[in-house]
């Protein structure tokens, strides 16, 4: 059983992760996962693809893999439940999903329709499940709530999804694009030439660009980009150091490209961005950035629990039957073990 609200789950080709977290100054992140995030508390501004958008208590937003994104909270005690969803999973069912690129999120008008209020009760669901003894009961009703909520994302991204043209899901040669990966990662505060990456990997520059877009999503040049971003917006949050050596030190040439590239992906200038990191009174750690949230905070307990005591029901169609939720007598085993947890807290 968990101490705090993070687990990883994997059985068989089914993989994913969740966990629950106070968001404080910009993290600026992008990985291979699916991601499903809903704001249990406080008010959240999201930057995607260098677009700002903000999040109220209970929206949802769902975000494409290697989808460049950032958060931050407005408010002191924002709390977020995340989920991270395999990219295998989906590309099992349809190869072409990694060339899908999609953001879908909720407002006010959307906020409590059918579809993010399934979401909501899923990702709660599963969340709570994994306060109870690891049992093949308990597993199997975490692999039903996941594919639930994976068929009701996938039917919804459908519609709204756009395809990068000529890109093709992830390939062979991994261990080459890892190394490939990890040079940047070890070295990006330096100068690093696209000569340098298809070095690594054996191939001549054209092949390198081609083959490093279709395994990410991104160019090589926004990747590196992307890297410096997320370390210069960590040394901002974290510390007075001038702001003309943080742009030196993140492998910008000069501060003046650091400032045009900083302000065009976080809608803000470095100096800014410290001014507000400062108000949020919370500092962020580059591997280390997650304050988790404790099992036995009753607050957070109580909004999982009023996720799934949902009295609407809702009808959610797949492509064989209507499954009507509301009365599902798991719910109610459910809330039965949140009281009796609840109770031992007391």
């Amino acid at each position: 059983m968990m101490n705090y609200f993070h687990y990883q789950y994997k059985h068989d080709h089914l993989q994913f992760s969740s966990h629950i977290y106070k968001i404080s100054t910009y993290h600026y992140n992008w990985h291979p996962e699916t991601e499903v995030l809903v704001l249990l508390q406080g008010r959240v501004e999201v930057s995607c693809n260098t677009e700002r958008t903000y999040l109220e208590p209970l929206d949802v937003i769902i975000i494409a893999p290697q989808v460049g994104h950032a958060t931050l909270a407005s408010e002191p005690d924002t709390t977020a439940l995340v989920m991270h969803m395999d990219p295998k999973f989906f590309t099992s069912f349809d190869p072409d999903f990694g060339t899908y690129r999609f953001i879908l999120q909720s407002d006010e008008s959307t906020r409590h329709n059918e579809f993010y209020t399934a979401v909501r009760q899923y990702m709660a669901q599963m969340m709570l499940e994994q306060l109870k003894a690891d049992t093949p009961l308990r597993n199997m009703a975490m692999e039903s709530y996941f594919l639930g909520l994976s068929q009701l994302v996938y039917n919804k991204i459908l519609p709204v999804k756009a395809v990068i043209k000529g890109a093709k899901p992830a390939e062979l040669q991994e261990a080459t694009f890892e190394n490939m990966i990890a040079y940047i990662d070890d070295n990006y505060q330096n100068k690093i030439e696209l000569e340098d990456i298809a070095a690594i990997g054996g191939y001549n520059v054209s092949y390198a660009s081609q083959f490093f877009k279709r395994q990410i999503g991104i160019s090589f040049m926004e990747y590196l980009l992307r890297m410096r971003l997320r370390e210069a917006a960590v040394l901002l949050a974290n510390g007075e150091e001038q702001i003309v050596r943080i742009a030196n030190q993140c492998g910008f040439p000069d501060s003046k490209a650091f400032n045009m590239a900083f302000k065009k992906h976080f809608q803000t200038t470095p100096s800014e961005y410290r001014k507000q990191a400062q108000l949020v009174g919370r500092k962020t750690k580059l591997h280390d950035w997650k304050e988790m949230i404790s099992v036995t905070d009753t607050e957070v307990l109580s909004i999982l629990q009023s996720f799934i005591n949902t009295k609407q029901k809702r009808k959610v169609k797949s492509p064989d039957a209507t499954v009507v939720h509301g009365d599902d007598p798991r719910i109610d085993m459910v809330r039965e073990e949140l009281k009796k947890l609840l109770d031992s807290l007391v």
